[in-house]
């Protein structure tokens, strides 16, 4: 499922839109899956230009646990 963020960090404003794959629940035979958040697009202050090969991987980081624990 894609989602649409709005995340406001350090007084950047990032938007951009990321993967979520749902949790699962464990099984009999399967443990559980915590849901994970992939980052694909992303911008900064409302600019059209893709940051996601320049900026630092650890903000997309820092989004990505953001979006999941708010799943």
């Amino acid at each position: 499922m894609n989602i649409h963020f709005d995340e406001i960090i350090d007084g950047f404003r990032f938007t951009g839109l990321a993967e979520l794959e749902p949790a699962e629940p464990a099984t009999d035979i399967d443990p559980a899956w915590p849901a994970i958040v992939t980052v694909y697009a992303l911008h900064v202050d409302g600019s059209h230009k893709d940051f996601m090969e320049i900026i630092n991987p650890a903000i997309i980081q820092r989004i990505e646990t953001m979006l999941s624990e708010d799943v």
